[in-house]
């Protein structure tokens, strides 16, 4: 059972404040204690203490929730009020349904996979989702050579490249063109972004590989993590890409299935009905 929630709110979702209020009386009526916080991102140390975190808002602000999550150990939830939503797994809807469930200890925590990146000037960030190479002016291709245990995989000209975690597979790896992995397994998924050469298609590579990553030609590029940009400039190449040892808990319905959430949030099946052979 929960004895105390944090929940952080995105400001620019108009029903999230009301929400969470009729969630923070729910928590009075059962004795659980709980605070709010509308940062973003929520301040270091905000979850310390707490027994789960609520994100009202949509994937985004759950992405920007993840590093104190993980840090902290906190396991995170959120409740759709974005558009897909594929990690914030609760409606309001069912979240008012639901909740004192949720309170009572109802509920699976699975454990996500994050990337871990680190820049030649040693800076350090993490993305649940993906990084993101491109060239700086974001207009022209750019030449990488990506290296895995010291051995050149290849050379890419593209307008950039992604790696993705399989939570990330469904977000702007899938966009172009890459998998849909399992939120499971343990890989790492690279792709190309419109590749000058058709031969260059996504690669599938184990949990354990260590990326590096080289600009050519003296290119100019940066580097975004969750959509957020951290790096740029020639300095902080070659960029180091693994997977990290640690990962983001998140707090899911008991019902959970990951293939009904690709069935609605990608419309697979739609009105086709049934088909015959």
């Amino acid at each position: 059972m929960l004895s105390r929630i944090a929940f952080v709110i995105n400001r620019e979702k108009p029903l999230a404040g009301e929400l969470a209020d009729f969630l923070e009386g729910v928590c009075a009526e059962h004795g659980v204690e709980s605070t709010r916080s509308s940062d973003y991102p929520i301040a270091e140390g905000y979850l310390d203490g707490a027994d789960a975190c609520c994100v009202l808002g949509g994937d985004g602000t759950i992405l920007s929730t993840a590093p104190e999550s993980m840090r902290s150990g906190v396991p995170v939830f959120g409740v759709n009020q974005g558009k897909l939503g594929f990690l914030a797994t609760y409606s309001p809807a069912s979240i008012r349904e639901h909740f004192v469930a949720v309170l009572q200890g109802e509920f699976d925590i699975q454990k996500r996979s994050v990337l871990h990146c680190t820049t030649a000037d040693d800076q350090h960030a993490l993305g649940l989702n993906d990084a993101v190479i491109k060239s700086a002016d974001g207009r022209r291709l750019i030449g990488l050579q990506v290296w895995c245990a010291g051995t050149l995989v290849t050379e890419y000209y593209s307008d950039g490249l992604i790696f993705s975690t399989p939570t990330g597979s469904t977000a702007y790896n899938l966009s172009a063109g890459g998998p849909i992995i399992m939120p499971g397994a343990e890989v790492l998924v690279m792709t190309p972004i419109c590749p000058h050469s058709l031969s260059n298609r996504s690669l599938v590579l184990t949990r354990d590989s260590v990326l590096k990553v080289s600009v050519m030609e003296n290119a100019k590029a940066q580097v975004t993590l969750d959509g957020a940009q951290r790096f740029n400039g020639q300095e902080i190449f070659p960029l180091q890409i693994h997977i990290s040892r640690g990962e983001l808990p998140l707090l899911l319905p008991r019902s959970y299935s990951y293939f009904t959430i690709l069935r609605q949030k990608l419309r697979w099946g739609g009105d086709m009905g049934e088909q015959s052979l």
